[in-house]
């Protein structure tokens, strides 16, 4: 990550710091400002801010989030395994739905605690360790970043509530007994 950084000596300011990656859409640079007693001599201190700009589009904050996709938690790469899966040839709202549901199931109460154990449950979705995924593709970019917004919660819910989906092109006899939630692109997703 590149970092630049600048000591300030007026006011009493002694940090500035930015990253290059804080805004990719409008391409400023996030500054983060620490006073400082103006007595004191100290060494500059990098702060890096790694909180994504609050006023993003979703696919400024996709964007944001597909960085270093090689460092990524278990938990969030089964999670990302079931986007990309699932819902990769979806548009963004699909794959952030897809991704809600891991996330509503795991609060629920009635399912696993965790993404890679909603992920592999018994006739659920699928078994994590054997789906192979293309890990240069800008589709695996993109289900990480998904994977990290929805965990994130930084992004109003596109499925509030859903704990079901299925493509439209199916029909399941349990549909009908579920509420209808959303309908994005080729999905149906229920509470």
């Amino acid at each position: 990550m590149f970092v630049r950084w600048a000591v300030a000596l007026t006011a009493g300011f002694s940090l500035v710091a930015a990253t290059t990656h804080a805004a990719p859409q409008s391409g400023a640079v996030a500054v983060r400002i620490t006073p400082q007693p103006t007595n004191l001599v100290t060494a500059p201190q990098v702060a890096l801010d790694t909180q994504a700009p609050k006023d993003q589009t979703l696919e400024g904050l996709v964007a944001f989030h597909s960085s270093d996709v090689d460092q990524i938690d278990p938990e969030t790469e089964c999670m990302a395994k079931v986007v990309h899966h699932e819902a990769g040839n979806q548009p963004l709202q699909g794959q952030l739905a897809v991704a809600e549901v891991i996330v509503n199931r795991i609060k629920s109460g009635r399912f696993p605690t965790t993404p890679c154990a909603v992920a592999n449950q018994r006739g659920q979705f699928f078994q994590t360790a054997s789906y192979q995924v293309p890990r240069t593709s800008e589709r695996w970019r993109t289900a990480v970043a998904v994977a990290r917004l929805a965990q994130a919660g930084e992004w109003a819910p596109v499925a509030p509530g859903a704990l079901f989906f299925h493509a439209t092109y199916s029909r399941y006899d349990w549909s009908h007994r579920r509420t209808l939630v959303t309908r994005i692109a080729d999905q149906v997703f229920y509470r």
